[in-house]
């Protein structure tokens, strides 16, 4: 198959591309081949059709209502963007569109122009985009549904983007327009959920059920030599932001001072978060800031066990796959898919989101026990490999293709 490969950046940003490159791997070891669209971008990956790539195009909030102006019509509708689609379907002709995060810097106006030449459209729903004009379901600190059942008008109201209401109404008047024309429901022919929690919460607000399917990502196993040594601490991975939980994290940690920590990231709440440490009286924690490459593998590997303390509908965090890969234990919180990638008291451990007590709990009970530690690790490596390998990964994908094409 030739498959078409639709996303906003080429380059690994984030976790919706560390699962488009790891898609296109599986894909090509296996005889297929992948073409890109995406927006062109300075750390774009290298490829041959970039020069069909859609202009550069920033979001700001500081960005003037002039700038809102001039690109409130590209986020609705880029002309350039189906424009240059169509010019590359004719030039690669491909059996199937695979979509991943598309709006704002391509937008939704690349459907239109895959289905007028008859390509099928599968999309991978990497956030609650369909649903929520601010991707997250998530505002003023806050899980938030105020949005459901065309009720978009809530993001003006909050100030749900960046927060302003300037570009605020911008996406609700765009959730608005692709309501209205159906843009989703009629060009996708089928999406697909990384987790049960999002496919569910897409279908009551409104996705036909009958399109949608659930098949979690795939990691690179052979990528991830496992340890179950530790070198004497515990750990968090991700953007220090809002939603992630981080503040009860230290409130935990407080509660629980033996146990050694080290949050690995970088991101709006970094200085907030430190401060809060140094009033605390934190001495266990450190903070290492943004790793990657071997130093992010290190220290991974020297973990007794990872958290994933979200307070926001996660979908389905990569760093619980990583953390299982490398067979680690995972103590995670309640919210969006989080509880489907960790067996509770088998692979990890799982806490009432927010709740900080319960999470001093979790984190001291493995502390103080490495062996059960080195157990759940052990296993979360087992599971890892029988259901997110990509053997597995690539049959189910490719029976959605076939589904689409035939």
């Amino acid at each position: 198959m030739r498959v078409l490969a639709a996303n906003k950046f080429y380059f690994v940003k984030g976790g919706a591309e560390r699962y488009l490159f790891e898609l296109t791997r599986i894909l090509e070891e296996r005889g297929h081949s992948v073409v890109p669209f995406a927006m062109d971008h300075p750390q774009n990956e290298e490829s041959e059709h970039s020069d069909l790539f859609v202009s550069h195009v920033g979001f700001d909030a500081r960005r003037t209502v002039g700038d809102l102006v001039r690109t409130a019509v590209r986020v609705v509708h880029s002309v350039e963007a189906r424009r240059k689609i169509g010019a590359l379907v004719e030039r690669t002709r491909p059996d199937v569109a695979h979509l991943h995060n598309i709006a704002h810097q391509l937008s939704p106006s690349i459907l239109y122009g895959l289905k007028n030449e008859g390509v099928p459209i599968v999309q991978t729903l990497h956030d609650h985009k369909l649903i929520c004009p601010n991707y997250q379901m998530f505002v003023h600190g806050q899980p938030c549904e105020r949005c459901a059942k065309w009720r978009y008008y809530n993001a003006c109201v909050h100030r749900c983007m960046h927060g302003s209401i300037a570009w605020s109404c911008l996406v609700a008047f765009e959730a608005y327009a692709r309501k209205l024309l159906g843009t989703y429901s009629t060009c996708v022919d089928a999406f697909i959920a990384p987790s049960r929690s999002l496919m569910k919460r897409m279908i009551a607000h409104g996705v036909e059920p009958g399109k949608i399917v659930h098949l979690p990502y795939a990691i690179a196993l052979e990528s991830y030599e496992p340890r179950f040594e530790s070198d004497g601490y515990a750990v968090y991975v991700g953007r220090l932001s809002s939603g992630k939980g981080l503040e009860t994290l230290l409130e935990a940690l407080a509660l629980s001072p033996g146990v050694v920590f080290k949050v690995i990231g970088d991101g709006p709440l970094a200085d907030d978060l430190k401060t809060m440490a140094e009033q605390r009286g934190l001495r266990n924690v450190e903070f290492v800031g943004y790793k990657s490459g071997t130093e992010l593998r290190a220290l991974l590997r020297g973990a007794q066990f990872a958290v994933v303390p979200s307070e926001c509908y996660e979908n389905s965090p990569l760093a619980v796959y990583e953390a299982c890969a490398y067979g680690k234990a995972v103590i995670g919180s309640s919210m969006g898919g989080i509880p489907e990638l960790i067996v509770d008291g088998e692979t990890g451990l799982i806490f009432s989101a927010g709740d900080a007590d319960e999470l001093a709990e979790a984190l001291a009970a493995l502390w103080n026990d490495r062996e059960r530690s080195v157990r759940m690790g052990k296993e979360a490596r087992r599971r890892a490999e029988r259901e997110y390998g990509p053997d597995r990964h690539y049959e189910q994908i490719m029976s959605i293709y076939e589904r689409v094409t035939q």
